[in-house]
């Protein structure tokens, strides 16, 4: 009986050569499996994505707050404290609180397009992110300084007027930690930004060609 011819593997299965040269696929080529070579990292994609789902609802909430102005305040409840004192409130932080936002809504607009670069991966998003991250913390050191000469002082006298003095230590002191922690809560994204795009994976990712996608290849 004649000998039965040997059958070629791809090399998966031990104990069978392998196929001889310029047999079958090209290395590296197969079924469901991509071509050689380098896979962008997806967290420029990741945070473009964040970028401008973030950068939106600040957009519009700082909008909110410029449009609204000082009708925004006429909707809470003052009950406790006289209509004359809470206006003389809102009358002294206005100007501060009309920039800031306006300042805010400016950076979050940006940040959405500077998230559009990022998620395809724009070479002028690198530079573009950095310098996004370095405004957005100069932004929070200005905020955290108005909040210290403007609207500290200013709630300092609003509470000067309420007679119950429990309702006054709680009020003065929610409204305190309401605007510190506005800075806790910015702070880390420009700082994220400024730390993934100073990484030279995702500097070198940016403005190449679209990730390999995994392709079916026929004999």
């Amino acid at each position: 009986m004649a000998a039965r011819a040997p059958r070629y593997h791809s090399g998966m299965h031990p104990g069978y050569p392998p196929p001889p040269p310029g047999y079958g696929y090209p290395p590296g080529y197969g079924y469901g499996y991509p071509p050689p070579g380098p896979v962008k990292p997806s967290a420029p994609r990741t945070l473009g994505t964040l970028s401008m789902v973030f950068g939106g609802l600040v957009a519009a909430t700082s909008l909110f707050g410029l449009l609204a102005g000082k009708s925004f305040g006429t909707m809470m409840n003052t009950n406790r404290i006289s209509r004359a004192a809470f206006e003389r409130y809102l009358a002294e932080i206005h100007s501060a609180s009309m920039v800031m936002s306006a300042l805010m809504l400016a950076l979050s607009l940006a940040l959405v397009y500077i998230g559009t670069g990022q998620r395809s991966y724009q070479r002028w998003a690198v530079r573009a992110s950095i310098w996004w991250g370095i405004a957005a913390l100069v932004y929070l050191v200005v905020q955290l300084i108005v909040q210290l000469v403007v609207m500290l002082p200013a709630i300092d006298h609003l509470m000067a007027d309420i007679g119950n003095r429990q309702f006054r230590d709680t009020m003065g002191m929610v409204m305190k930690v309401s605007i510190f922690s506005s800075v806790i809560f910015y702070a880390p994204y420009p700082i994220i930004l400024l730390t993934a795009f100073r990484k030279p994976a995702n500097v070198d990712a940016m403005d190449q060609p679209a990730l390999p996608t995994a392709e079916i290849h026929r004999g």
